[in-house]
């Protein structure tokens, strides 16, 4: 919802005051994304039409590295803002407000208490095996091996479900709301 100007400056107060506070998490989100960032802004600088920076066949345009440069901004400011959000919560409440803002898909016939146990298994494991400190390939050769048995260990895995508060509720109604007025508009925009 930032217009560029702000957005640029909120991102850069939000990144410098958490490498202030997490710069080795921060190191490493960076340097885990720098592939993704980088592509960010060759597809949008090389494919975007405007007015080419030098002459010649090969040539990115200005507007696509301007659009380029900010979609990989507002990348950085959604992963520095879920830095905050995972040294903020603990791992078993934010499962526990993944469980209760799963409550939809009940509706689908999802049983979310084991799409809840899922999403904590593979979040554990995932982070288990990211800590390990080693390059791709070894952890594409980890990921195709059979697991040991040292993996298959059971584990406890206790689920916080807290109640939502009055203001929490209101905030989820707020969101679906808008949510449905914006399907609404576009759907009476578009033919």
């Amino acid at each position: 919802m930032l217009q560029p100007t702000p957005l640029v400056i909120v991102t850069t107060v939000l990144v410098l005051v958490t490498f202030a506070i997490e710069a080795a998490r921060m190191t490493r989100m960076l340097r885990r994304m720098r592939v993704l960032l980088l592509a960010i802004l060759l597809v949008y600088g090389w494919s975007t039409p405007g007015l080419y920076l030098w002459s010649g066949g090969f040539s990115p345009t200005r507007e696509g590295l301007w659009l380029g440069f900010l979609q990989v901004v507002r990348l950085v400011g959604v992963l520095t803002s879920l830095q905050w959000l995972l040294r903020s919560l603990a791992r078993e409440a934010m499962f526990g407000g993944i469980y209760l803002l799963a409550a939809p898909l009940g509706l689908l016939g999802v049983n979310r208490q084991r799409w809840a146990l899922r999403m904590t298994l593979t979040m554990d494991f995932a982070e288990r095996l990211l800590a390990e400190r080693q390059d791709w390939r070894a952890l594409w050769a980890h990921i195709s091996q059979p697991l040991d048995r040292a993996w298959l260990e059971p584990m406890d895995v206790t689920l916080q479900i807290r109640p939502l508060s009055v203001p929490q509720r209101a905030l989820l109604m707020l969101l679906l709301v808008l949510i449905v007025l914006t399907l609404v508009f576009f759907h009476q925009i578009l033919p």
